[in-house]
């Protein structure tokens, strides 16, 4: 999953970014400007946008979101603990409200809540196809019973095509979803990920999970 953080102090954001990326794929925008434009032309899982920022206000990028038809869950972070900031920052379309200073455990908590309150189905902890069981709060694969060990992008490419089962995803998808932005990543990293991905899953089981679209891209079936 990929999340956007727009968070202008330059300190906050990398400690922040540090902690989200253990779970997530994390994009990073150190102004509201492009924050604002990132959310517009990328797909992201959620927002976490400091209502605080110095070019434009948070609510304003909420806004802007919203007014995209841009259904994005949003947490804002706010300062302090009074009523108002929050109030105005769910008016204007966030989903939630973390007050500064937090604990980044409550964030992380935070974030999974909207991802599962967004979709119950696209974001549960446990998916199941076949005979393929995933638990995505332990980063656990299993298939047959039997305990598999994937690398991190890996297992995110796994997540991503067992979320969209039945619909084709093409390398582009799996480049702006699994990969942050100042990556160089080309089609044939993702083919050799994949190819590596199908020698874990589905080399030495007769039923073939994951298939390729010719000129398309891949897709599980369910």
């Amino acid at each position: 999953m990929r999340v956007l953080l727009i968070e202008d102090d330059f300190e906050t954001a990398a400690l922040l970014k540090d902690e989200i990326e253990r779970y997530y794929t994390v994009d990073v925008a150190h102004n509201g400007s492009e924050g604002s434009y990132l959310s517009q032309i990328n797909d992201y899982d959620a927002m976490v946008v400091d209502m605080s920022l110095s070019d434009m206000s948070g609510e304003e990028i909420c806004r802007l979101t919203r007014a995209a038809k841009i259904a994005t869950p949003i947490l804002a972070m706010t300062r302090g603990h009074e009523v108002t900031p929050k109030v105005s920052s769910l008016d204007s379309g966030a989903d939630d409200c973390l007050s500064k200073p937090f604990s980044t455990l409550e964030l992380l908590a935070r974030l999974r809540a909207l991802m599962r309150r967004q979709s119950r189905i696209l974001y549960s902890t446990t998916l199941q196809v076949e005979d393929l069981y995933i638990d995505f709060s332990c980063k656990t694969v299993s298939r047959a019973g039997h305990l598999l060990t994937l690398r991190r992008k890996e297992f995110d490419i796994l997540e991503y095509l067992v979320r969209n089962k039945n619909r084709v995803i093409s390398k582009e998808m799996i480049l702006d979803h699994v990969w942050e932005m100042g990556i160089e990543v080309n089609s044939n990293t993702i083919e050799v990920h994949i190819r590596s991905l199908r020698a874990k899953i589905d080399k030495d089981y007769t039923k073939k999970l994951i298939k390729t679209v010719h000129n398309f891209g891949y897709k599980i079936d369910a």
